[in-house]
């Protein structure tokens, strides 16, 4: 059927410009301890993915341990990667901006180009009756919607051409193809644009994670762009035909098209026969297969520094080449942080312990980055028994509460964290000259925590 003819190319492609390869898996744990410092633990691939000064001595000696391992053991039932090394680092950290940089994803053929990087950040407030922990982690991917269509419309002025001149070249030593490529530049240009921004919009979708099945709306919106291009793609009723009924109408629609468009030299036109070859379905297609062979081999050099860059720029680095769905990398990220997690802020899943866990592949980072996000509050009693006799914020709520009354007003957070630390409560008392706004606040929070007024 033509689904699989496409997922056929998908994988025959690859293997040409570098080889449709095993799938990477990337494993990092992290665990923040209530002081700020963190444990940090990755496992990857020895050989790929690395920034530059990945096992140098320098970078080796700011890890506890570096060893050789089979596979991340997030991935240990899988069955992917037999035989590629990977390694698995430890290390404690005065502050996760002290974890040393241990992944980066290049286009190994376009180093120019730019990286996928992996960034975190992480931030710790004490407002002395709790601690707020904020976790973020992001992989960027680089690609916007402005970019990826200023990319898209370079690539088919110069793509299109170099088709035109291919089609020349290989059959017109046999035909006179003049009204072809014109019909290919008019119609070819359309159609492409078609087809990306369906690539594009089906795998924003999926890195989206819209609950549809997605080759379905990735067969929807093909179908759709084809019919643009004058292919009937409905059976009596107005429903959209499938499976082999689809591909005979395709094959039908350019064979048709060859025969309206390719004449013989003293322009009589093509016979069925010549169609079929030239379509690649008889013996007599294998010279036109060896001479598009020859074709991309002359062009390569202009392909690789002209189309490729720009096919980059509308995939980003994890999902190229995007129209052909190279094997890309799949992630397990997991992150412990002190206290009660926040779950209207945190977008992983948190398990009974309190693990935040994030499990995905490339597609998710589509277009320009996916962040992973956590948020806990970790209530100090013994601050507040010290400040109030007892425990006035308990719970998430109560303290997310005091932390968006204070959110903006950094002096009276370090009142109350002195206030917390002494366990006087002076530094919460309101003066004359105090501004009317942080009067009504303080007011606000006495009476949150019990306080006379």
């Amino acid at each position: 059927m033509i689904r699989s003819s496409l997922l056929a190319v998908a994988c025959l492609a690859p293997s040409v410009l570098g080889g449709c390869g095993s799938v990477p898996f990337v494993q990092v744990e992290t665990t923040i301890r209530p002081d700020g410092s963190c444990e940090r633990a990755v496992w990857q691939p020895r050989d790929r993915m690395l920034p530059a000064e990945a096992f140098t001595p320098a970078w080796l000696a700011r890890w506890r341990k570096v060893e050789d391992v089979a596979v991340p053991p997030a991935f240990a039932a899988t069955n992917g990667n037999p035989g590629e090394p990977y390694f698995h680092a430890v290390g404690v950290f005065a502050s996760p901006a002290d974890v040393p940089p241990h992944f980066r994803k290049t286009i190994p053929e376009h180093p120019d180009l730019p990286a996928g990087e992996m960034t975190h950040d992480y931030r710790r407030r004490d407002f002395g009756l709790f601690v707020e922990h904020r976790w973020s982690e992001t992989l960027n991917n680089g690609v916007t919607r402005e970019g990826f269509e200023k990319a898209r419309e370079k690539f088919i002025d110069l793509g299109i051409p170099m088709l035109v001149e291919g089609v020349k070249r290989v059959y017109g030593r046999d035909f006179d193809v003049s009204a072809a490529v014109a019909e290919l530049d008019r119609r070819g240009r359309p159609l492409f644009r078609d087809l990306a921004d369906v690539w594009y919009d089906v795998v924003l979708a999926q890195a989206a994670q819209e609950p549809r099945p997605e080759d379905d709306v990735a067969w929807r919106e093909f179908v759709a762009a084809v019919e643009r291009a004058g292919v009937d793609m409905r059976d009596a009723g107005g429903g959209v035909v499938d499976g082999f009924e689809a591909e005979r109408r395709l094959r039908a629609f350019l064979a048709d098209r060859i025969a309206a468009t390719f004449r013989h030299k003293d322009g009589s036109p093509t016979t069925p026969d010549d169609v079929r070859a030239i379509l690649g379905e008889s013996p007599r297609e294998q010279s036109f297969a060896n001479a598009w062979r020859e074709y991309g081999v002359d062009r390569n050099p202009d392909i690789d520094a002209k189309l490729l860059p720009l096919l980059a720029k509308m995939t980003g680095p994890y999902l190229f080449p995007g129209f052909l769905a190279p094997p890309t990398p799949r992630f397990a990220f997991d992150v412990r942080l002190p206290g009660l997690i926040v779950p209207a802020e945190t977008n992983g899943d948190v398990d009974d312990a309190g693990k935040i866990a994030w499990r995905f592949d490339a597609i998710r980072l589509f277009p320009t980055a996916f962040t992973m996000t956590a948020a806990s509050i970790e209530i100090d009693e013994p601050a507040q028994r010290r400040l109030l006799g007892r425990v006035a914020v308990a719970d998430v709520a109560a303290a997310l509460a005091v932390r968006d009354l204070l959110a903006d007003d950094p002096e009276l957070i370090a009142a109350l964290r002195q206030a917390c630390e002494t366990g006087d409560p002076s530094s919460l008392n309101a003066t004359p000259d105090m501004e009317p706004s942080r009067k009504g606040r303080l007011a606000r929070l006495r009476a949150m925590l019990g306080m006379t007024p």
